[in-house]
């Protein structure tokens, strides 16, 4: 006899809450605990003071200075370096600029590279609405290019096609859920066509791709430090680069740059200079570094637990059910374990199937309200031509587990199945329920 689903009066399947919980260990609350009682929480100076215009140059790794160092700086104390410089020692960059938010980072990046206003930036209409924000704020304009529907992150044949009756100044390339995607193919095509490159890899942290680090394939990167993420200081974000202009840019942007520049300044170097205040405290910086030094254990936490899904999943009688082509599985530290639901063969909308979902105790993701495409402030940059991908994977495809970090292993991982299976078993059961807009809302 099937079990009754919750959804039509039966018992939960997961009687607790699944969820991810920031790891905080000893040292954390060490290292906050005495920045607190010594009254350092942040050493940022917004003028010139010694030092300043030599350091400005500096690459992170050249600006580790000692932990008990209580100096204020520029460039901002002794754990937003050190914080700054074990970024860039981990993925093999010369410069790592931190920030109070990836969101910032985005903003910063684009205005280093001093693109004219009103450049052309084609980026993802799928992403979290910062990354076209972003784009606006720094006075560019938009434009949205379909998704590959297997790896759900931007589809190089679009991109190319694009190309072919569009100007396109700079590619912001978002690695959606941790993935690269074909990520290769579209750095080939920005170097063929002398396009600039930013990566967002918001959700990619210390992830390998092929032989580099996804953020440092092109001219610029960022990485997102907010509480959800694969390590976290709380809110923060992260640029790097190899590139000494964009970096010396990134630092002037991030701290009040108009009052330290002087006749001394190269003309190119000062353009978007006027600074905003982009600054990361010293407490986040130091539960950073610590986060940090742990991140091979939470990103390998995060990949076992994706691997064991994904064979749960697979080993599935079902073709309703198909996961995201991942690129490269085993670097792969899912930020969401992401799948597709087929609406028309299962004769089940993907609503109705996460709403099912939902009512067994299983937090499940089922996208966004609406792509940044259709949101009524990027409106006039809209084309659903260019879209149709990403309109159908995220009305009626996508769903995601955005439960698969700290501190959930193989118990969570087992009951997320046995949910799943328990709605697929009782899908004619549950074909002629109607949606209701707080099922929906939950799970977006």
């Amino acid at each position: 006899m099937k079990n009754k689903l919750a959804i039509l009066g039966g018992e939960k399947v997961c009687k607790k809450p699944i969820k991810n919980s920031p790891h905080i260990d000893r040292n954390d609350i060490k290292v906050v605990k005495n920045l607190m009682k010594n009254g350092r929480f942040s050493r940022f100076v917004g003028s010139p003071i010694p030092g300043t215009y030599e350091d400005l140059y500096k690459k992170s790794k050249d600006l580790i200075i000692d932990l008990n160092d209580d100096a204020y700086s520029f460039l901002g104390g002794a754990y937003i370096r050190a914080f700054e410089a074990r970024n860039s020692e981990l993925v093999n960059c010369d410069y790592a600029i931190s920030v109070n938010s990836a969101t910032s980072a985005l903003v910063t990046a684009l205005l280093a590279l001093d693109l004219a206003p009103s450049s052309s930036v084609l980026t993802t209409p799928y992403s979290f609405s910062a990354t076209a924000a972003a784009i606006r704020l720094a006075n560019l304009q938009p434009i949205f290019c379909d998704l590959d529907i297997e790896t759900f992150n931007i589809c190089p044949k679009e991109l190319e096609r694009i190309l072919k009756t569009q100007s396109v100044d700079c590619v912001l390339y978002v690695h959606w859920c941790g993935n690269a995607g074909d990520f290769d193919k579209i750095v080939d095509i920005c170097k063929s066509n002398d396009i600039l490159l930013v990566e967002d890899a918001a959700q990619a942290p210390v992830t390998l791709y092929k032989d580099k680090y996804l953020g440092t394939y092109g001219d610029i990167g960022v990485f997102s430090f907010n509480e959800p993420k694969n390590f976290m200081t709380g809110e923060g974000g992260m640029i790097i680069t190899n590139n000494q202009k964009y970096a010396v840019r990134s630092r002037l942007i991030r701290n009040h740059g108009e009052a330290i520049i002087d006749d001394t300044f190269n003309e190119s170097l000062i353009k978007n200079a006027f600074g905003h205040n982009f600054r990361l405290t010293e407490i986040q910086a130091s539960i950073g570094l610590n986060q940090l030094n742990k991140i091979e254990k939470l990103n390998g936490l995060r990949n076992n637990n994706y691997k064991l899904l994904l064979k749960k999943i697979e080993s599935l009688e079902t073709t309703y059910i198909k996961p995201q082509r991942i690129t490269h599985l085993e670097t792969y530290y899912a930020y969401t374990a992401a799948f597709r639901w087929d609406s028309i063969q299962s004769g089940v909308h993907r609503d109705i199937f996460c709403k099912a979902l939902l009512e067994e105790g299983v937090p499940v993701f089922t996208g966004y309200p609406t792509l940044m495409s259709q949101q009524r402030l990027h409106k006039e940059y809209s084309n659903t031509k260019n879209t149709a991908n990403a309109i159908d994977l995220n009305e009626n495809q996508f769903f995601g587990f955005l439960c698969l970090g700290y501190p959930n292993g193989k118990k969570q991982i087992e009951l997320i199945y046995k949910s799943i299976c328990k709605v697929l078993d009782n899908l004619e059961e549950i074909k002629d329920i109607s949606l209701k807009d707080e099922y929906i809302s939950l799970g977006r």
